[in-house]
């Protein structure tokens, strides 16, 4: 075989391989699951998917009965996990904005945060006393800089992100601003409202309002909603006693 047709030969081996593998691969499957299995410390958790569909079905209800986004069947539906932390800490609430997905609702009803108004003249001439007042002594920067220097979007090791940072700094002067919370945030951040064309709610109905978290953590709001739909039926596992009826252990 002349070389000019090794490297069409060998093409079209790997197009036929292609062909013959999308024919015996198969399709992905357009039909909801019959059952999932679901990790858990407390033991994995079998769960009849087709069933629950069935009766809430019967119950005149729709897949909105448990999936929060969607009415309708969707082959894929959010993840519980994708709103509901196991822990509302420290992290979760720097990386939530950036961590939830696109179809989510903070995607279109959260505020963002615009231009920061703030003068470094007015703030060294009429509040500080010393530049050591918000910047670090000689034994950590031989000369004032700027933070970003040190402190990146990420915390590192010991030292804290950019924004972690300031805020620590700014709160330790500014604590009457800090003590309005959200309301106190204008103050220095300009606030945009959001991306929907629609009225915004308040950044106080999911932030501050109490000393609840915003959200049902992620244990809690399997349990509240099985649970307490199996109650209403009065039908299946539910009470403290019921545990072995969805946990393998």
């Amino acid at each position: 075989m002349k070389k000019r047709y090794v490297p069409i030969t060998i093409a079209c081996g790997l197009l036929a391989l292609l062909a013959l593998g999308g024919q015996f691969a198969p399709a992905p499957s357009e039909e909801l699951p019959v059952r999932l299995r679901m990790d858990n410390k407390g033991g994995d958790v079998v769960f009849a998917h087709s069933r629950h569909v069935d009766y809430v079905d019967k119950m005149g209800g729709d897949c909105v009965r448990c999936h929060h986004e969607s009415d309708r069947p969707t082959l894929s539906p959010l993840p519980c996990g994708s709103c509901h932390a196991t822990e509302f800490d420290a992290k979760f609430t720097a990386d939530h904005q950036t961590d939830l997905p696109a179809e989510t609702c903070t995607q279109c009803h959260h505020a963002e945060l615009g231009k920061l108004v703030y003068s470094h003249d007015d703030h060294a001439e009429m509040y500080a006393s010393s530049c050591t007042d918000c910047h670090h002594g000689e034994d950590i920067e031989p000369e004032p800089g700027a933070c970003n220097q040190c402190h990146g979007e990420t915390a590192d090791g010991d030292t804290p992100s950019l924004r972690d940072a300031v805020h620590a700094k700014c709160e330790s002067c500014h604590t009457d601003m800090y003590e309005k919370k959200l309301d106190g945030c204008n103050e220095c951040h300009e606030l945009l409202p959001g991306k929907a064309d629609g009225p915004q709610p308040t950044c106080n109905s999911c932030h501050y309002d109490t000393d609840a978290t915003p959200l049902p953590h992620r244990m809690d709001s399997f349990h509240d909603q099985c649970m307490k739909c199996h109650e209403e039926v009065g039908a299946g596992p539910y009470g403290e006693k019921s545990c072995t009826r969805c946990h393998t252990r």
